[in-house]
């Protein structure tokens, strides 16, 4: 039975299912925030669905701490953390400045001169450097949900993992499985203690749960994860027995627990290794896209945009898609349409261009391999989601 690693090998490190991949949770995660934009919040947080909320992005985490580190293996600090800006900054900083210069002021029931000097519009723009602002001011106030864009909240923990992913890599640790492995560990653990003797209380008490307990904690164990499942990729076995029992555990997970899940650490002990499991098995498998799809990797484009475009959707026409079910097709339908076209150009005329100033930026040091630095690192990575 073939490791992670010899597959990985056998495909010269670009694997044919990860583009696919992205693009398949890119596009589950459009529904999914239909549902909660347009009335079904409840429903979408409910028996079985929840588990959307609990896994997609964990998935997109674990994927991006596989794939980086390969990259924070090859490069030293300085060129992989300009290479994580080219990938994440540019195309992240034309969709604010869209969403705050363009559907902003087309939607907002404010004068232009109160939008535009109001502090909610500035604090939109920090979303550039991670400091989130969901709302813009008077924009999509009739929705069922008032946020332009909360799929931004995912930025500063994409940081956060990024910042531990230096750590790693000046420690050395980014080589070391066991090294990792303990880290991983003593994260979970500190998680463990807090959410059990540490209350719930403003000041340090709150920040400590903020870091290690919630939500966005599951994302840094998922990247993690990631990052163990490269480190141990020549030992980890490619078993379509080990893909079956993981997707069995998390179905049994999807049924048996409930959105409480999302928060509580115990669970992340298995699930999120399971979830990483069934995400590097797929993106190791051959899943190739659409040859029209296959141009370019469209999944960050996607997840950028859907959210203001299912707004936008919404406002224009609330009585056709909001508070039915033939209206949430209709929405998924329409806004997976129109943000597929606008990824691809956010592909070809923002983020491929950008991503070619790498070869410059790059040093051509080799590994112990004897491959360059510019190995197929800018075909593989993750952007994080």
């Amino acid at each position: 039975m073939k490791s992670f690693g010899e597959v990985l090998a056998s495909y010269h490190g670009i694997a044919p299912g990860f583009n696919f991949l992205r693009l398949a949770l890119a596009l589950t995660i459009v529904f999914y925030h239909v549902l909660t934009a347009d009335g079904y919040y409840g429903t979408a947080h409910g028996p079985v669905l929840w588990f959307f909320e609990y896994s997609l992005v964990p998935m997109f985490f674990a994927l991006s701490g596989f794939l980086i580190t390969a990259s924070a293996q090859r490069l030293d600090l300085a060129n992989f953390l300009l290479n994580r800006a080219l990938r994440i900054v540019p195309a992240l900083a034309v969709d604010i400045l869209i969403c705050a210069f363009i559907i902003g002021p087309a939607v907002t029931t404010l004068p232009l001169g109160e939008y535009f000097t109001d502090a909610g519009f500035l604090a939109y723009l920090m979303n550039i450097i991670g400091m989130v602002q969901l709302q813009l001011p008077g924009v999509f106030t009739s929705n069922p949900i008032q946020q332009v864009n909360g799929a931004l909240w995912t930025i500063p923990w994409e940081i956060t993992c990024y910042i531990i992913m230096a750590f790693m890599m000046i420690t050395g640790v980014v080589r070391r499985q066991t090294a990792t492995f303990l880290l991983l560990a003593a994260f979970l653990i500190a998680g463990l203690a807090i959410e059990h003797f540490v209350p719930v209380r403003p000041g340090v008490g709150y920040g400590l749960h903020t870091l290690f307990v919630i939500r966005g904690a599951q994302l840094i164990t998922a990247f993690l994860c990631g990052v163990l499942a490269y480190q141990f990729r020549g030992r980890i076995p490619m078993s379509r027995a080990l893909f079956s029992i993981s997707v069995a555990v998390a179905l049994i997970a999807m049924i048996v627990l409930d959105t409480r899940a999302t928060e509580s650490v115990a669970n992340r002990l298995i699930l999120i290794p399971v979830l990483t499991y069934i995400t590097i098995y797929a993106g190791l498998s051959r899943l190739p896209l659409p040859k029209i799809l296959g141009r370019g990797d469209y999944s960050y484009g996607v997840y950028l945009y859907h959210v203001p475009f299912i707004q936008l959707s919404i406002f224009l026409a609330p009585s056709f898609f909001v508070g039915t079910i033939p209206g949430v097709v209709m929405l998924t339908a329409v806004t997976i349409g129109i943000v597929l076209c606008v990824a691809a150009v956010s592909w070809h005329v923002v983020e491929k261009p950008v991503l070619s100033l790498r070869r410059f930026a790059l040093t051509g040091r080799a590994t112990g391999e004897g491959r360059a630095v510019m190995a197929p690192v800018a075909a593989v990575e993750g952007v994080g989601r």
